[in-house]
């Protein structure tokens, strides 16, 4: 009974992403998911005692559901190679990622209503903040050139370079969603090694900045 329970609710909550694409949160009812999901308001409710406690939780699914995805990803191997895979995963360079990013660009826009989706936005920022640190380390640890990975870095600059690429990772992501999807998986790589050539993979100071010449 509780793993049909948890299939139904995300099964809801699908059927809410597809809904928020569609028409925005705005536009999402017990009504208009119940529709979209091939069910009765009756099961929406059963799952959902309010429409907030639905958004929560598919905003929650959708959020887990990437963390998985990138937590299973591979982390051996040539450290360039791997650390990219994971960068590129979080763009939306293909229908799956593309659509889970419209639907948490809306969670997000919408997260200033609601102090609960505000926190869980907070948390995965957190979460992910983290994960540029790690992905920053292991590049520079793995570096061709020793005076890039054998010097080290004050936290308070690798903090600061973590901000930068998850700003980059950010826009870059709002940028390529206005695209067509292979103009996306096009762009994006190219776009990416790009910054990951100049900001991250150069050589760098112990204070974090290049060497003049």
């Amino acid at each position: 009974m509780e793993r049909a329970t948890g299939s139904g609710r995300r099964r809801v909550a699908e059927a809410l992403w597809a809904t928020i694409v569609r028409e925005g949160v705005g536009g999402v009812s017990v009504r208009a998911v119940a529709a979209e999901a091939g069910v009765t308001g009756g099961t929406v409710q059963y799952y959902f005692r309010t429409r907030a406690e639905m958004l929560r939780y598919a905003m929650e699914l959708i959020a887990e559901r990437v963390e998985r995805r990138l937590s299973a990803m591979p982390r051996s191997g040539p450290a360039r190679e791997w650390t990219r895979a994971i960068l590129l995963e979080l763009l939306p360079l293909d229908a799956e990622r593309h659509h889970e990013f419209s639907v948490w660009l809306a969670f997000s826009a919408y997260a200033g209503t609601d102090p609960a989706l505000a926190d869980l936005k907070r948390r995965t920022a957190a979460r992910q903040r983290e994960l540029y640190r790690h992905l920053i380390r292991a590049r520079r640890a793995s570096a061709e050139h020793p005076e890039t990975g054998s010097r080290a870095i004050s936290d308070a600059v690798e903090e600061a370079e973590a901000a930068i690429l998850h700003a980059v990772v950010d826009g870059l992501a709002l940028h390529l969603a206005d695209l067509g999807i292979d103009e996306a998986a096009a762009l994006g790589p190219h776009l990416l090694d790009h910054h990951l050539a100049r900001s991250i993979d150069a050589p760098r100071t112990p204070e974090g900045f290049r060497p003049e010449g």
